[in-house]
């Protein structure tokens, strides 16, 4: 089971059978977990208009501050926004939502079911009275770009591209990150905003996410090419960040 995987979900199901289908996916998604701190794994599958679903887990960096860990609902959105999908119905997830993922989900701009336990519950449900940054003139998937078209291109124009796809509402930071493995394949991710700050995804965080959901860390990291212009860089940590999980690689920056 990859990321490659294809699974989908008939949109015209009465909305409690689309549910159970879609809490089905919660034991596969779960088995992607990447837990060497706190040994839980926690799934997440979320449907996207097109109906297809797509698969997330807790992914964490062992040697790495646990802020650097990504959610499982964050991985299932990168997952779906990673492909393409423009748009969420619903997410199952196996654990109850904690506040900064629900405040993460708050981005998508539009109504999302949330499935736990055999119930859904609306998202704004689950976080009455959320906090809100005004001006944001788009939606955290406005700019899915499906990023597995990118496998044939080198690092640093898939780096570039990854830059131009940044949701970045509250900075206009442009950030783009691209990990080419010793195998040849390559994994891009980028910036995701949160109006809450913390919960934002780094574009390195993204990379290594798609990354780990292929069941590829067994692949060393050969090179890896940051792209970037904005008043809220990565490149600071970057070069750092890279010694400690890939200290042969080629690691490189360009602006956007």
């Amino acid at each position: 089971m990859t990321l490659n995987e294809t699974f989908s979900i008939d949109l015209n199901l009465p909305r409690e059978k689309i549910a159970a289908e879609l809490s089905a996916f919660l034991a596969r998604a779960a088995e992607l977990a990447c837990v060497p701190v706190s040994g839980f794994r926690v799934g997440a599958a979320a449907l996207g208009a097109s109906g297809r679903v797509w698969l997330g887990a807790n992914l964490e960096f062992a040697g790495l501050p646990l802020n650097f860990t990504v959610h499982a609902e964050q991985a299932a959105v990168l997952n779906a926004r990673s492909h393409g999908e423009t748009k969420l119905l619903a997410l199952a997830v196996s654990a109850a939502p904690c506040g900064y993922c629900r405040q993460f989900l708050r981005e998508l701009g539009t109504p999302l079911d949330i499935v736990l336990n055999g119930r859904i519950l609306p998202l704004d449900s689950l976080l009455p009275e959320a906090f809100a940054l005004g001006g944001a003139k788009e939606a955290l998937l406005s700019r899915a770009r499906d990023f597995s078209l990118l496998s044939a291109c080198a690092a640093d124009e898939t780096a570039q591209v990854a830059a131009e796809a940044s949701y970045s509402p509250y900075t206009g930071t442009k950030s783009g990150v691209a990990l080419r493995c010793a195998s040849g394949r390559v994994f891009c991710g980028c910036l995701l905003e949160s109006a809450a700050y913390n919960p934002s995804l780094t574009a390195l965080q993204s990379a290594l996410t798609l990354r780990a959901l292929e069941r590829a860390q067994a692949d060393p990291v050969a090179e890896a090419v940051l792209a970037e212009s904005g008043p809220a860089p990565l490149r600071a940590l970057f070069a750092s960040l890279m010694l400690r999980m890939a200290p042969g690689a080629d690691v490189r920056f360009t602006a956007v």
